[in-house]
């Protein structure tokens, strides 16, 4: 956060914060307790961890159905593969005008900000498994800056390793809301609590950014001290209050609770809500004091420490963020969206199917062992002591009477419990969209499909599912991406030559320079405003489908002869399948042709003025009426743009130019009409056997064309040495740079 902003507080207004912090915790913690709770049983289902056996039943079958764990698994592979996978990017789409030459930079530049400077890769898998598996994820996305110390000629120097946007998936136990009706975003609540554990030189650290008063020394020993008495010491709100943090530490296998004196840890509590600030120079008014306090409500963040009762930190979010929509640093994204802060995650979704296939499988395995075991009846006296003996294969067995022992065998039928088996299996595919042929897996129940009909049918009704988990999933992503670009826009230094990105030239499709492996965004392309788009990756059967689809379409045009004869199209429908068979330098083993000298559309004209294209040159094949009217219209649209900057005003004079050019060379066309509709009625003329000249008009000069007598009007003068007709005539100026203009084309077939 490049300043501290930090707001000086009377005590008063300390004590009456402490007061208004403490009653909203105390509102949030019944609401938020039985929202963790129900956290805590899904992470239980996600670990298959057993309860202990009731007394007596150590001998039954105790295992547990990993449902809600396969599906969750596959439901994450799944997500991640899409956004993580091969070809996954950011792109870019213009809101305004004069930023639509820049989209492409910007996606680049926000595929590398996130995948590769923010390292989002590892805690994005942490935040989708809550999403999955909750139903709902938050995290923390303020402005971070990232330290550490150097040693640099025996001196110990703190350096700077990223300074951007952060992403740090919050647990459930840490984020406390209200209980309010009707809001289903944590931008939209009355206020939010964000609990977060900081130690001892964390707090020293904050160099006045994050805190303020927690470099003193005395106050570095009171801390210190204060850190030694243990986490349930230092924040009493701990109590119950952490049932997800137990639970997952459980299956850790370490004993947090054990350790808990020197811990040197201390629990902020960073409240986000509406407060009234006190007038200039006053020091002290009551909450609702209008004469001393300004009429509206501030957005501010205190951090404050519970059981020290003491605020280390106050700012305005206005002021850390002053050109954000959303200021709360906090992002989420939800499984579903059904009109609720908290939908149906996996664990709510399936843990009623958990416990009924748990019980079936329980139930056929008790079964089995029925069948595997044998019953034996016995008579009191004959002998048999069967706590003595045990069961083995080829086991003799003394007894005084075999005739009393009788073994019944038990053949159960388990076709019950293997067709409800798949039929729970069945009901829970269709709850999440997650099948076994969707992962790669063949189905082998008795209901399956078995016609490659019902097969095609089924994965399309799995491809429908998906499709909206990956919008649903899109969205948020892309709202996430939107809020990182902000940050930037808002927060990022303003230095030259800019912040440095990673791209490749490739990348660039020389739509913007690349040196070094990478490029620079300066601050002026931060004032941009965008909407951002994730393309999902491109899993290995859609590659595989797509690389067929290619050799298809490239058989198909090759034998189109305006394919064959064009070496510019065949090359580039030649390099697509190189691409797409992993061959990514077939350019440098093949290279290019030079491009032929096609027309170019108005639009692409003036694309490539607004992209600073020097030389822009009109085309012999252009509609000139069609392009003068694009082009006129282009300006006017460009000149009423307010956003316009100094890069808009030399296009629109470049374009004024162009419009000039296409008007000289609509005249040159009518006067090389008129000149080869001469030429023609002239041989016409010669082959009937007419005279050449008509009679009662004066002779032509050398080199005119019949039609044209000197001394009429309309007549050519007299052309000089080298001279085409054009030229004679005046409008367009003699040398060989008309040729250009009009064609080698157009002077072979005048001359």
């Amino acid at each position: 956060m490049p300043k501290s902003f930090q707001i000086r507080l009377p005590e008063s207004e300390q004590a009456k914060l402490c007061d208004r912090i403490e009653q909203d915790f105390l509102t949030d913690k019944a609401t938020h307790q039985r929202w963790a709770e129900r956290c805590r049983s899904w992470m239980q289902r996600w670990e298959a961890r057993v309860n202990p056996p009731a007394a007596g039943d150590e001998g039954k079958p105790n295992h547990t159905v990993p449902l809600v764990q396969w599906q969750t698994i596959n439901k994450i592979a799944r997500d991640m593969q899409a956004l993580l996978g091969d070809e996954a990017a950011i792109t870019a789409r213009a809101t305004g005008p004069s930023d639509a030459r820049k989209v492409h930079k910007i996606g680049c530049y926000m595929t590398s900000r996130v995948f590769d400077q923010m390292e989002i890769v590892n805690p994005l898998s942490i935040f989708e498994f809550r999403r999955v598996l909750n139903g709902h994820s938050v995290a923390y996305r303020p402005w971070y800056r990232r330290e550490y110390d150097t040693l640099q000629q025996g001196r110990i120097k703190r350096v700077c390793d990223y300074e951007g946007p952060g992403f740090f998936p919050e647990e459930p136990d840490n984020i406390m809301v209200p209980p309010e009706r009707g809001v289903t975003s944590i931008q939209e609540f009355s206020h939010v609590i964000r609990r977060v554990r900081y130690t001892v030189d964390d707090l020293q650290r904050g160099d006045g950014t994050l805190f303020q008063g927690t470099s003193d020394p005395e106050f570095v020993r009171q801390l210190i001290a204060w850190a030694k008495t243990g986490d349930i010491a230092n924040d009493y709100t701990l109590v119950g209050m952490d049932p997800v943090r137990t639970e997952r530490e459980r299956s850790e296998g370490v004993d947090y609770d054990y350790y808990v004196l020197g811990r040197r840890g201390i629990w902020v509590w960073e409240w986000y809500g509406a407060w009234r600030p006190l007038k200039k120079n006053k020091r002290d008014a009551e909450i609702d004091d209008l004469e001393r306090r300004l009429p509206y409500e501030a957005d501010w963040v205190i951090r404050y420490i519970p059981g020290m009762r003491r605020v280390i930190g106050c700012q305005d979010l206005l002021e850390l963020y002053p050109k954000m929509r959303k200021r709360r640093p906090f992002v989420e994204s939800t499984l579903l969206k059904d009109g609720t802060y908290r939908p149906k995650g996996f664990g709510a979704l399936l843990e009623d199917l958990e416990d009924d296939t748990t019980n079936n499988s329980r139930l056929f395995t008790a079964a089995g062992e029925l069948s595997v075991w044998p019953v034996i009846f016995f008579k009191p006296g004959g002998g048999f002591n069967q706590k003595t003996i045990k069961l083995e294969p080829g086991t003799a067995i003394p007894t005084e009477d075999p005739t009393s022992v009788n073994v019944v065998k038990i053949t159960p039928n388990l076709e019950y419990s293997t067709v409800r088996q798949q039929d729970l299996l069945a009901i829970a595919e269709r709850v999440t969209g997650i099948t076994d042929q969707s992962m790669g897996r063949s189905i082998e129940r008795p209901n399956a499909p078995r016609t490659a009909t019902g097969q095609l049918a089924l994965i399309e009704e799995g491809n429908i599912r998906a499709y909206l988990d990956s919008t649903i999933l899109r969205e948020d992503m892309e709202q996430i991406i939107t809020d990182i670009w902000e940050l930037d826009c808002d927060l990022a230094p303003r230095t030259e030559p800019g912040i440095f990105f990673r791209t490749t030239e490739q990348q660039a499709n020389g739509l913007f320079d690349v040196k070094g492996g990478g490029a620079y965004m300066t601050p002026k392309e931060f004032g941009g405003k965008y909407d951002f788009r994730l393309k999902f990756a491109t899993s290995v059967y859609a590659r595989q489908a797509k690389k067929q689809e290619l050799l298809a379409f490239y058989q198909i045009a090759m034998q189109n002869p305006m394919v064959a004869t064009n070496p510019k199209a065949a090359w580039t429908l030649l390099n697509r399948v190189a691409i797409e068979f992993g061959i990514n330098d077939f350019e440098t083993i093949v290279p290019a042709p030079p491009d032929l000298d096609s027309p170019k559309t108005p639009d692409q004209e003036w694309n490539d003025m607004l992209e600073g294209e020097p030389d822009v040159q009109v085309n012999p094949q252009d509609n000139d009426d069609l392009h003068i009217v694009k082009h006129n219209g282009q300006i006017n649209d460009a000149v009423s743009d307010p956003d316009r900057d100094s890069h808009d005003s030399k296009a629109i004079t470049q374009m004024q130019q162009h419009i000039l050019n296409h008007e000289q060379q609509k005249r040159t066309k009518a006067y090389m009409q008129a000149l080869t509709q001469m030429l023609v009625e002239r041989m016409q003329a010669q082959q009937g056997g007419q005279p050449a000249l008509p009679p009662g008009q004066p002779g032509l000069q050398p080199g005119m064309p019949p039609g044209m007598p000197m001394g009429q009007p309309g007549a050519m003068p007299p052309m000089g040495p080298g001279m085409n007709p054009l030229q004679a005539a005046g409008d367009i100026p003699p040398g060989p740079q008309h040729v250009g203009a009009l064609g080698p084309q157009a002077h072979d077939g005048m001359m």
